[in-house]
């Protein structure tokens, strides 16, 4: 397995300027300047394992100690083939977050997660590689195709898939103040109302530091420049993570188009309130473990 996420060599292959002797000292700088060393040295220190237990691991080499409100309805979680959907909050944490906490469950639960995410070797029997859209870009309808056909496969097999729907890191949104995914990509939600299978919303309570939100002032991918830091950054700090009511295909059947289904699980993530005291990742006893 790859003992780094991101080395000199891939820098030399997305610009010749990365490659020759001088060419690897700038790439070795710039990697250090992102703090991207760093994070090769956590993958490092990990990667011996996979899954579950190499998010688990990540986690607290990184010292984050999430707190998971109706941590109960994991006991609840349907048999065979369900979906999360969840707000992209930190772009990189809460994926890690996610798989912790589902695969400790469900070992075959796989999540939805960029070409960046999708990466983490270690991680890749938990994810499902997609290019997201950015922007207005527009994709190629064949951009994605295999990870459709790999989610669609998963599901109807009767495994559990987590979908970002956003497909990019919440952004600050000026009209309200407020951190918050962009609108949800209608691929993704033309496909969770096509499958019909329960439904389970997950909330992350948490978001970046002001800095990286004043970053997207300047652009977009300076600010994604950051992404490491801000994996960092969330030691000793409070994470939170929220479990949704199921909602039943019986549910979803109210609603006649993806738009409208999206709205509402927009809406069941971003309204889920805190009504208990939680219980830290730390003191949790999972359910026993299916597959």
């Amino acid at each position: 397995m790859k003992k780094k996420l991101i080395d000199t060599e891939d820098l030399g292959l997305l610009a010749p300027i990365f490659k020759g002797v001088k060419g690897e000292r700038l790439a070795n700088r710039i990697l250090h300047f992102l703090a991207v060393d760093k994070l090769n040295e956590l993958y490092d220190r990990s990667n011996h394992l996979t899954g579950a237990e190499f998010a688990e691991s990540i986690l607290k080499d990184l010292g984050v100690d999430y707190c998971i409100y109706n941590a109960e309805r994991l006991s609840l979680l349907p048999e065979g083939a369900f979906i999360t959907v969840s707000n992209h909050s930190y772009g990189g944490l809460d994926g890690v977050m996610l798989i912790d906490l589902m695969a400790h469950v469900r070992s075959d639960y796989k999540a939805m997660a960029n070409q960046v995410l999708s990466r983490v070797k270690a991680l890749e029997e938990n994810f499902v590689s997609v290019i997201p859209k950015v922007g207005k870009e527009v994709l190629k309808p064949t951009a994605n195709i295999n990870g459709i056909r790999e989610t669609l496969t998963q599901l109807r097999d009767g495994h559990p898939v987590g979908f970002f729907p956003s497909g990019a890191v919440s952004m600050f949104h000026f009209n309200n103040m407020q951190v918050r995914d962009r609108e949800w990509q209608e691929s993704i939600l033309r496909l969770t109302q096509s499958i019909k299978v329960p439904i389970i919303p997950i909330r992350f309570f948490d978001r970046n530091s002001n800095f990286f939100y004043l970053l997207e002032l300047i652009d977009w991918r300076i600010r994604t420049l950051r992404m490491p830091y801000e994996l960092f950054n969330k030691k000793g700090k409070r994470t939170r993570i929220g479990i949704g009511n199921i909602i039943s295909v019986e549910e979803q059947a109210k609603f006649h188009d993806a738009k409208s289904l999206g709205a509402f699980l927009y809406k069941s993530v971003y309204d889920m309130k805190i009504t208990d005291p939680g219980v830290y990742r730390s003191e949790f006893t999972f359910p026993e473990k299916r597959t």
